[in-house]
């Protein structure tokens, strides 16, 4: 199995070759910039937004708990402890299939 930061690092580097990371019918995060510890995105709504390596560790780990946050919309990350900037996080996880964070 892969690690949570090895899915993360998956994330970062299809996050920077695509420069958005957006599920349909929801909102979209242009990437900005990348430093040793997150990601900054941006938001449709508001401002730049960093996002902290651990938080996206975080949601791989909520996901591989219970799948069914995969799909259960951004705010189901509340469950798991990722406030405030669940939105960013659960659509960068969609830059990699459920399959890919179960292996």
């Amino acid at each position: 199995m892969r690690s949570d930061r090895d899915i993360v690092q998956l994330i970062l580097q299809r996050f920077r070759t695509q420069g958005v990371s957006q599920v349909p019918g929801y909102n979209r995060f242009p990437y900005i910039s990348e430093t040793d510890t997150a990601v900054v995105v941006g938001r449709e709504r508001g401002k730049d937004t960093r996002i902290p390596f651990a938080k996206l560790e975080a949601g791989v780990s909520a996901v591989r708990r219970d799948p069914q946050t995969y799909d259960g919309g951004p705010g189901r990350l509340r469950d798991h402890g990722i406030t405030h900037i669940n939105s960013p996080v659960w659509s960068l996880l969609h830059l990699v299939t459920l399959s890919e964070i179960q292996q």
